[in-house]
């Protein structure tokens, strides 16, 4: 099992403003590519987990999110020079307070809760002990000090710093680069050993509990008190299918070589289709001019006991032809 790195994106990779959630603004923050090869260069995998809660609220959709991701990925791998640099995006679409009802609740991937990140070490087959969360706000802290990760909290807010209480903190993504290769082995030391004394300490706050709930029970329980546990349904998000895709290789014993293969792509399969699911006006006009050549070219075989007027047509409609294959051709690059 490998270390992982998941990294908060508003205000950790982009710029946290109102065109976040815009394809064509994304532009990284100072220093982003370079830590994250140093940290892909240590032996971690990356992943990134964010509230997307812009799509509930009516400001951006799923699509511009994962146009988003893919912008940042694109860039990311540009100046790193390596293939999928992060490795997984897991995002949160929903909020309690949305204006599009789908998606107005709440859900255990949104952070403060540590859902994404449960996630991903289930998808990924992580070692939770040596990884780490990398945030700029409380709610980041939160969510990493939930799942079992070490936390960096990269602001100069000093209130925003007290309020999070992180494991460290950083004024940039390269500071809190510096942070994690110099603690990388610093596993079941202080930080560990901290973490299993809360652990001890739930457990047994957790039995107590239990003990005075049991006994208030069999004082007051009635068979009309007794509530029916509630059905829940999770919708599903752009990682439904990574997970699923982990599930079926786990049913099934695939060796992990095999899981990550089938996971990544997975991934390729599914970016593949949100490009197709992309009609741009250069393809819009390609399918017209496609429309007209084949008119045309009807035309010509409606001349074809002329000669001269079959000939006319039939090379207007192999030139509509090749413009129509040149406008497809610049389109795809």
């Amino acid at each position: 099992m490998e270390p992982a790195i998941f990294l908060d994106r508003d205000g950790t990779l982009i710029a946290d403003d109102a065109n976040a959630g815009h394809p064509a603004s994304v532009v990284l923050l100072d220093g982003v590519p370079a830590s994250l090869r140093r940290l892909r260069d240590a032996g971690f995998r990356l992943v990134v987990a964010t509230n997307q809660g812009g799509v509930a609220r009516g400001r951006f959709t799923e699509v511009d999110v994962d146009a988003v991701h893919r912008k940042i990925g694109d860039l990311i791998d540009a100046a790193t020079g390596l293939k999928r640099t992060i490795e997984r995006f897991y995002y949160c679409p929903f909020h309690p307070q949305g204006s599009i009802s789908e998606y107005t609740r709440d859900h255990p991937w949104r952070k403060p809760s540590a859902g994404m990140m449960k996630q991903a070490a289930q998808d990924m087959e992580l070692d939770v002990d040596r990884s780490w969360l990398v945030g700029d706000s409380p709610r980041d802290i939160a969510a990493g000090r939930s799942a079992g990760l070490r936390t960096i909290l990269v602001t100069r807010d000093r209130t925003r710093l007290a309020e999070a209480a992180p494991d460290y903190s950083a004024a940039t993504l390269a500071e809190a680069t510096e942070i994690i290769l110099r603690h990388r082995d610093d596993r079941g030391m202080d930080h560990g050993l901290d973490r299993e004394s809360d652990r001890k300490s739930d457990r047994k706050s957790d039995r107590k509990s239990d003990r005075k709930s049991d006994r208030k029970s069999d004082r007051e329980e009635t068979p009309a008190s007794v509530a029916k546990p509630k059905r829940t349904t999770s919708r599903s998000t752009p990682a439904t299918l990574t997970r699923s895709a982990g599930s079926l290789t786990r049913k099934k014993g695939g060796n992990p070589r095999l899981r990550r293969a089938l996971a990544e792509l997975t991934d390729e399969v599914r970016a593949l289709r949100l490009r197709r699911a992309e009609t741009g006006a250069v393809r819009i006009a390609a399918m017209g001019m496609q429309l007209l050549a084949i008119l045309v070219g009807a035309i010509a075989f409606l001349n074809l006991s002329e000669f001269e007027q079959f000939a006319r047509w039939g090379i207007c409609a192999a030139l509509i032809q090749l413009v129509t294959a040149t406008m497809l051709l610049f389109d795809r690059s």
